[in-house]
């Protein structure tokens, strides 16, 4: 799999003048997973299916100790009994079976253990690395730094994030300058972040020391803050472990959910102000129609321009916030309280 992502990388690199995506697996849900197998046999389909749920377990909640819950391990050891389907194929390095499982369960899982849960439409997180050289500092560039750049791929891919790497061209140039990495101007990162369709930044600074290692200053730059890790170290894939750590672990911590069991759960209000039109009113019942896997809602009430939903199965109205997509044309006014939201209806801009 990490000889295929370096090949589709460079690939990548040379016909696509767009942004570069994640290293695609083979199939696109969300709760699939492709696993390496030695043979077709049913021994190795139930150990790929254990594999493929600790895989799944740990994107869906974004916490690599995610196994350390108790209810969490025994669905691992019953992996294959939620399994909706699977299928065989083959990549460069032999045979792979395609899980497909259950997402109800998943679902179920994280609302009973009330652990916090990552739902899959999340933003991307771009990418700017620095690097200090003896006569000068530049970005590092996906046509000439692809070795230092692949092995982030991977680890963004595990942890259910897509990376996306700037262009470098003449408009991020003017926007981000190589030395507002080092002054820290955050402003300008975000600024040139927008560009490529998040406001969520992983930001490197790499200087190469007379011993070989790498000084490396991580700097996770979010909506509301940043966040900021250095090490010294000569390992690179090392170096990505914490720098992919760290952006992930803010972005989930706070953009994931606690689900509740409905019948236990209060009841939030959630008023969108400025629906004016039957159009208006289709438009922003489908974005909360995209919700209905997570939570239970209706309509409480219909007046004049505001619509009122009665939504129950995460625990505050700032939890309902996060899972309003970005870029849906509703934006939130203010979380009045644990049970009451509310919203503006703008239309997509």
């Amino acid at each position: 799999m990490k000889r295929f992502c370096r090949q589709f990388f460079q690939v990548l690199l040379v016909f696509v003048g767009g942004v570069l995506p994640v290293c695609a697996t083979a199939q696109d849900s969300f709760f699939s997973e492709q696993i390496g197998v030695a043979d077709r046999g049913s021994t190795e389909l139930a150990r790929a299916a254990r594999e493929g749920l600790t895989r799944l377990l740990i994107k869906v909640s974004g916490n690599e100790a995610i196994l350390e819950e108790d209810a969490f391990r025994e669905a691992v050891r019953s992996a294959q009994q939620n399994v909706l389907s699977y299928s065989y194929g083959e990549d460069d390095e032999g045979d792979v079976v395609f899980l497909e499982f259950d997402d109800a369960f998943v679902r179920s899982l994280f609302r009973d253990e009330s652990v916090p849960y990552w739902e899959q439409r999340r933003p991307p997180v771009v990418v700017w690395v620095a690097l200090d050289e003896p006569f000068s500092r530049r970005f590092a560039a996906r046509s000439d730094d692809v070795d230092l750049l692949v092995p982030s791929i991977e680890r963004f891919e595990t942890r259910g994030v897509e990376p996306r790497f700037p262009l470098l061209d003449l408009t991020d140039a003017a926007a981000v300058p190589v030395n507002a990495l080092w002054t820290r101007d955050f402003d300008l990162i975000r600024q040139g972040s927008r560009r490529y369709g998040s406001e969520y930044s992983l930001v490197g600074r790499w200087i190469d020391l007379s011993d070989g290692s790498k000084l490396v200053d991580w700097y996770y730059v979010g909506p509301d803050g940043e966040m900021h890790k250095q090490m010294r170290l000569t390992d690179l894939e090392g170096i990505w472990d914490v720098g992919v750590d760290l952006a992930v672990d803010a972005m989930r911590d706070s953009l994931a959910v606690t689900l509740q069991q409905f019948e236990i759960s209060d009841a939030i209000a959630v008023t969108v102000r400025g629906v004016s039109s039957f159009a208006d009113y289709r438009a922003v019942s489908t974005v909360f129609k995209q919700l209905g896997e997570l939570v239970e809602l209706r309509i409480d009430s219909v007046s004049q321009d505001t619509l009122t939903y009665r939504v129950v199965g995460v625990s505050s109205a700032d939890e309902v916030a996060r899972l309003i997509p970005s870029r849906s044309g509703l934006r939130v006014q203010s979380a009045v309280s644990r049970a009451q939201l509310d919203l503006t209806w703008e239309s997509i801009q």
